[in-house]
């Protein structure tokens, strides 16, 4: 049974297309790379290529764990709208949400790291991310998202929480307060289809003193749990 939490804060946000209008100009697309360097300067690409990839992507997507395409729009609005150049994401699996936030990242100048505990999914989500001419703004990262967190400097700006839900508290606990900047966003993605499994961190980000949280949909039927840290 599908349940709607109520949206306390504001009224329903919900994000439509013109996502793709990029560059019209294809472009040679660098080797991929897990260095984490990027260049500030957006790579110009043919729109009608990158549709076609997310296309094939979005077939995938049941296998793979994929969001849907209008949530994938939506973070990449929210990357622009709240200026993130140093983004997380946690569960890269094929690297279809990875794609929108570096998209979004190609007007902030930033950069996205992304975890990934299965190999084959790493993998082909390095190749996705080269044939999105994003092999630059994104660095990928084999490895377990509870130990490989560790490892990482932050702060962040945004973090993108799609990995084990059950998990989700010992991330919390990882990234606040050293490694989310102040201001900075933490977005849980299935906060309604998959509240029950993540009711532990819901009630532990909608009562924290130092964060504004909001559940909001962009689809009718699943969502994002948006957590806001305070700046002071």
């Amino acid at each position: 049974m599908k349940t709607r939490e109520p949206f306390t804060r504001r009224e329903f946000l919900e994000v439509t297309g013109g996502a793709l209008g990029l560059c019209t100009v294809p472009a040679l697309l660098p080797a991929p790379t897990d260095s984490g360097q990027s260049d500030p300067r957006p790579v110009e690409r043919n729109p009608a290529q990158l549709n076609r990839l997310l296309e094939q992507m979005e077939a995938q997507g049941t296998r793979f764990w994929s969001v849907p395409r209008k949530d994938g729009e939506f973070l990449q609005f929210l990357i622009k709208a709240t200026r993130a150049k140093t983004v997380l994401e946690l569960g890269t699996s094929h690297g279809y949400s990875a794609i929108w936030m570096g998209l979004g990242l190609e007007e902030t100048g930033g950069r996205l790291t992304t975890l990934e505990i299965d190999k084959a999914r790493y993998e082909l989500a390095r190749k996705n991310m080269m044939e999105a001419g994003l092999s630059r703004r994104v660095r990928c990262i084999l490895g377990d998202a509870h130990q490989e967190i560790m490892k990482l400097d932050g702060p962040f700006d945004f973090v993108f929480l799609d990995a084990d839900k059950e998990g989700q508290v010992d991330y919390f606990n990882k990234l606040y307060p050293k490694k989310l900047a102040p201001g900075g966003i933490l977005a849980a993605h299935n906060a309604i289809q998959q509240a029950n499994s993540m009711k532990d961190y819901l009630g532990l980000v909608r009562k924290h003193y130092d964060f504004d949280t909001v559940i909001l949909s962009a689809t009718m039927e699943d969502g994002l749990c948006l957590s806001y840290r305070h700046r002071m």
